[in-house]
């Protein structure tokens, strides 16, 4: 069992590069929380960092299969509220497969999984 953790990624990239460091360090804490989480964008920017020739496009076209492949396999999503998440492309297109297929979705904001990690675990219990 596994929770698939999503957030915005996209702007510009010292963005890009803040949303990263906040999806690592919630991941941390999910895992020393014993809550068992994948996240797209840690593998997916590592790769993209030095894989610099991606465009856009590709990473859309070529990223989001992926990333739902990993998805649908998941107990569910928690939703990382990051600023921007509500106009990101892609979280927008993981909520839609979510819907689609019954996959609960967990909002929670960065504050409340570095102070709070408590109502996570309730929620995910619930």
């Amino acid at each position: 069992m596994f929770y698939y953790l999503a957030n915005p990624y996209g702007g510009s990239d010292e963005l890009r590069k803040e949303r990263f460091e906040k999806c690592c360090k919630a991941i941390s804490i999910l895992l020393r929380n014993d809550i068992k989480t994948i996240s797209p964008v840690v593998h997916n920017h590592s790769m993209t960092e030095v894989a610099k020739d991606w465009t856009l496009e590709e990473r859309q076209a070529l990223l989001l299969p992926f990333d739902f492949s990993l998805l649908e396999h998941a107990s569910g999503m928690i939703l990382l509220t990051l600023d921007g998440w509500e106009e990101s492309f892609g979280v927008k297109e993981e909520i839609k497969f979510c819907e689609g297929r019954g996959i609960k979705i967990y909002k929670i904001t960065y504050d409340e999984i570095i102070n709070d990690i408590d109502k996570l675990k309730s929620l995910l219990q619930g």
